[in-house]
């Protein structure tokens, strides 16, 4: 489903009518029954099972069970047990006001001493490489993985007349949510089926996607990469626990004690096994902490159980609640393993708890079974070419027969209904109205059923080459082919007075991994030397935000023809070649040493690269991809051959260009954003083909420019440049009292390049050989351009506001108007 159909979907999914739920859920408050003061550390159970927990510093419990559990009870020293019945398979608000007991002992003198705690985890940590699946030599194990949407907060109000008409048949749907004691609306479920293997030598962590199917998404392949395991695995052995891309200390790391207060609260009987409970409270909220309990078995130290939920105040975006639970089980009688993990999230834009906004509350639950430790890994598995792969094109294609095998536990008919009941809001006008407005929001193209046209933040924009320029432009969609996809684009100028326009012919050969031809022409005005992440030429908030006409553009016909192989994840080549020809202009002017001006000048090339990543995550769709990340470092090679004598005016050179993306992560001081880039360029060729180092024409912020450069400032043919930002995630803000509520983090950034001209293309030096006359102003960078700066993110939770100052080079020079200090600005959706 893609981003803006689960977003519809859940803003008209609306109703307030009671159902049946699948399980029996309880939350309720315990209190002291002679002050009415909430009672931490309270032990609630149901009686006869194993699923129970600890009450938190308000007196709050939550449990969860699909047994046939019918009482729960209340228990704690000095006071007397209560047991009180709930409805099974129904939420239940169960509040409990306990009795003191008062016994008849003796006095008791109490001396300090070590926290009871404390022997326990250092067993846990001494058998961490016994107990961690993660530490085991290979494995392999079945999983089922269930994923379900909902719609939570909901008022009667919402039921208008024209819902009642248009969504009548979705009220019957509603339920109550353990975890916030609100009603919800069930808008989305998905079931995967899956088999997991883990090797360290050699190192692997591979998915195999056996069936899955998602409420309302045809095309489930996309999708079915993110509906597995392996890409929200959840171990609380790690240091760290990765949720949202947010790491929470976990409970188990080795330096826990300096996050967490830990509470031997109980000694109990679990499956025969004696079993140790402790609380464990955050010391501080300045980094990401959960608050909870684990169930410590007394013999092997493993982790048995764990329950863990996000405290307020902790500084984490769009989170209202949060809450981990995780069950492991000995398998063969010898090694611990998972047998359920379970997340629940509620995500609002507001996290108030007295906040009346409609939010939304994701649960993901993992089953494991059929675990099998130390065979070893099929040779068919060892080859396979990705992390997580998706069977068959006909994965979705099981019979309900199949899920019945595989599910651990059986459906409601509720949560069945839920796939035709989405299916069934799909084909209401009101609802495809509105999906259309909200995609060609988010996708920039209004679709029809066989047409996109658009983007259409491109269609009105102004430059000082163009004018103002209008632009008009489509693509076909999927509905047409998943294999090729046809766009073009017209556009006009009212300064400049001329036609553009550009279109592209794309074809897909493999969805598994990208293998994919492309082939464009364009004849189009371009900014040479901006950033790998700038605001799009032509785009009209590049033309709103615009410093002071700093953009100097080119007029510029471009063939293009690339093939992009992808042999393996994370490993891929890219091979093709361009023509270009580009055209001077009073800003870009074209002058020959002896003083003959150029109307244009041509470059063909040869273009090889690679790109090698370990363990990244991919979103791919048919045409698309989108690298999400990984904890590796990334690398990337290109080699660009010119050619001489294909067009008029074209050079012979060879430009060898490296990179290097590494992020990372530094609980609890935040994460590092390192980008190293170097190249050198061989033969004599005009400055249009050097490398022209990247500035910001913009009051936008780009991580891979430099915001005090102008375009056209300092050119390369041998340079290195770092691009480096540090992300501190409110550790230094988030200790001052008042700034603390405001939840601003801090940044650091520092970029830095040098560089070298040989004499042959330098064009800026007296009597220079060099093909054509640098631009008024332009000069190498021999002497390292730096530039630092401060900036506080996450303001209002999505502004961020950096102040860069310009270390070097700070001297105006004709031709070049120096900024020695900017304020950029940028958006960033992050949790």
């Amino acid at each position: 489903m893609n981003p803006c159909k689960t977003i519809l979907l859940l803003l008209t999914l609306l109703g307030c009518v009671e159902a049946a739920g699948q399980s029996t859920r309880v939350r309720g408050r315990v209190t002291d029954a002679a002050n009415g003061n909430p009672l931490s550390f309270v032990s609630v159970v149901f009686p006869g099972t194993t699923t129970g927990i600890t009450t938190d510093e308000e007196g709050i419990y939550t449990l969860e069970t699909r047994d046939t559990s019918s009482l729960v009870a209340a228990s704690m020293v000095g006071y007397a047990t209560l047991t009180k019945p709930v409805k099974r398979n129904t939420f239940n608000q169960v509040d409990f006001a306990l009795q003191s007991v008062e016994f008849n002992i003796g006095d008791v003198v109490i001396t300090p001493g070590a926290n009871p705690a404390h022997p326990i985890l250092d067993g846990i940590l001494r058998n961490k490489p016994r107990n961690n699946p993660a530490e085991y030599e290979r494995y392999r194990c079945a999983t089922y993985t269930k994923m379900e949407l909902d719609l939570t907060n909901i008022k009667p109000q919402f039921r208008s007349k024209r819902l009642q008409r248009n969504f009548g048949f979705i009220f019957n749907y509603v339920d109550t949510s353990a975890l916030t004691g609100q009603a919800y609306l069930p808008a989305m479920i998905s079931e995967t089926s899956a088999d997991y293997y883990h090797s360290r030598r050699p190192d692997l962590s591979r998915e195999v996607i056996r069936a899955s199917r998602v409420s309302g998404v045809d095309d489930t392949f996309s999708i079915a990469q993110f509906t597995g395991n392996l890409q929200n695995e959840i171990n609380f052995y790690e240091n760290f626990i990765d949720l949202f891309n947010v790491r929470f200390a976990s409970p188990l790391a080795d330096a826990g004690r300096s996050f967490y207060d830990y509470f031997l609260v109980d000694s109990l009987t679990v499956e025969g096994r004696k079993t140790y409970k402790i609380r464990f409270h955050p010391k501080r909220l300045t980094t990401p902490v959960l608050d909870g309990e684990i169930n410590v078995d007394s013999a092997s130290y493993a982790l048995q159980s764990a329950s863990a939920r996000m405290p307020k105040g902790v500084n984490v975006n769009w989170i209202k609640h949060l809450r981990i639970e995780n069950e492991n089980c000995m398998v063969n009688d010898t090694c611990w393993f998972r047998s359920r993990d379970r997340i629940s999230a509620e995500f609002s834009i507001v996290v108030r708890d007295s906040s009346k906004l409609t939010s939304f509350i994701g649960t993901r639950e993992v089953a494991y079974s059929d675990v099998r430790i130390g065979e070893p890994i099929p040779d068919e598995i060892l080859h396979m070419d990705n992390d997580v792969v998706v069977g068959s094109e006909q994965i979705t294609r099981k019979e309900e027969t199949y899920w019945e095998g595989v599910r651990p536990y059986r459906l409601s008919d509720r949560e069945k209904d839920i796939y035709a009941m989405v299916d069934s809001v799909q084909q209401v006008p009101l609802y495809r109205n509105i999906y259309t407005l909200i995609n060609t929001i988010i996708g920039g193209y209004w679709n029809t059923k066989y047409i996109g046209i658009g983007p259409y933040y491109k269609m009105a924009s102004f430059n000082k080459l163009e004018g103002f320029r209008m632009q008009a432009g489509a693509r076909t969609t999927t509905a047409v082919s998943r294999r090729i996809r046809l766009s073009g684009y017209v556009a006009y100028g009212t300064r400049d007075e001329d036609v553009k326009g550009g279109g592209s012919v794309e074809l897909a050969f493999s969805r598994r991994l990208s293998r994919k031809l492309t082939l464009s022409g364009s004849h189009d005005v371009i900014q040479l030397g901006a950033g790998q992440n700038a605001l799009t030429e032509n785009n009209i908030l590049s033309s709103i935000f615009s410093r002071g006409g700093r953009q100097r553009m080119s007029m510029v016909n471009r063939a293009d023809a690339f093939y992009e192989h992808e042999w393996s994840h994370g490993i891929s080549n890219l091979i093709g070649m361009r023509l270009q020809r580009v055209y001077g202009n009073e800003y870009v002017p074209l002058v020959r040493p002896g003083g003959e001006v150029l109307n244009s000048l041509s470059s063909s090339e040869v273009h090889v690269g690679m790109r090698i990543s370990h363990h990244e995550k991919i979103y791919r769709t048919a045409f698309d991809k989108r690298y999400l990340g990984s904890k590796y470092p990334v690398l990337t090679l290109e080699l660009t051959a010119g050619l001489r004598g294909l067009m008029r005016n074209d050079y012979e050179y060879y430009r060898l260009e490296g990179g290097l993306h590494y992020k990372p992560k530094l609980p609890p001081i935040g994460y590092s954003d390192i980008t190293l880039q170097g190249g050198r360029i061989f033969g004599k060729v005009p400055y249009l083909l050097l490398k022209l180092h990247e500035g910001n024409g913009t009051y936008f912020y780009d991580p891979y420019a430099f915001s005090c450069m102008n375009f056209y400032e300092f050119a390369s043919d041998t340079w290195a440049a770092i691009f480096f930002e540090h992300h501190f995630n409110g550790w230094l803000l988030g200790r001052i009292p008042l700034m603390k509520r405001l939840k601003w983090r801090e940044v650091l950034v520092c970029k830095a390049v040098w560089g070298t001209l040989s004499d042959r293309n330098n064009g800026s030096l007296p009597n220079t050989e060099a093909e054509l006359l640098f631009p008024e102003g332009m000069s190498s960078v021999e002497k390292p351009y730096v530039e630092m700066g401060f900036g506080v993110e996450n303001i209002f939770r999505l502004l961020r506001v950096d102040c860069i100052w310009r270390l070097t080079h700070r001297k105006s020079v004709p031709g070049q108007d120096v900024q020695n200090f900017a304020v950029n600005l940028s958006l960033r959706l992050k949790f």
